[in-house]
């Protein structure tokens, strides 16, 4: 099993959904997160505003969702092509994907463990949570 982190553009988020839903992805986590990369924030002098030294301020954190994914290892590679293919814009800040080993997993309702956690229960199937 692999834990995939992809940090992507907000307006991406429900093409991504889809598009990993159509792959075989059972489940996800999203998270609204922000942060910078290389392009270190925005300058907005555009909207006026200066410091005391008449220098633009920045925002040095930007908004992004956090996707966390835990698929079976012969998934990984699929799923990371997706999110790459799906979050592509070709512009600055599009995103990173992160792919980490899972050593253990457990489904806290019933005890189990391993892969078996990924899969839909099947008398559960059509049900939502409370």
């Amino acid at each position: 099993m692999d834990l995939i982190i992809a940090v992507v553009q907000p307006a991406k988020l429900e093409e991504l959904k889809e598009a990993l839903v159509k792959v075989g992805v059972q489940g996800m986590t999203v998270t609204g997160v922000k942060g910078f990369g290389r392009q270190k924030g925005r300058p907005l002098a555009f909207l006026g505003l200066y410091n005391a030294q008449r220098q633009p301020f920045t925002v040095d954190f930007i908004p992004k969702v956090k996707l966390e994914l835990v698929v079976a290892s012969e998934m990984t590679e699929l799923v990371v092509d997706t999110i790459v293919k799906t979050a592509h814009t070709g512009k600055i800040g599009d995103g990173k994907v992160f792919v980490l080993p899972v050593t253990k997993a457990v489904r806290i309702r019933t005890g189990e463990t391993g892969v078996e956690v990924l899969l839909p229960e099947p008398e559960l199937e059509g049900m939502t949570n409370p």
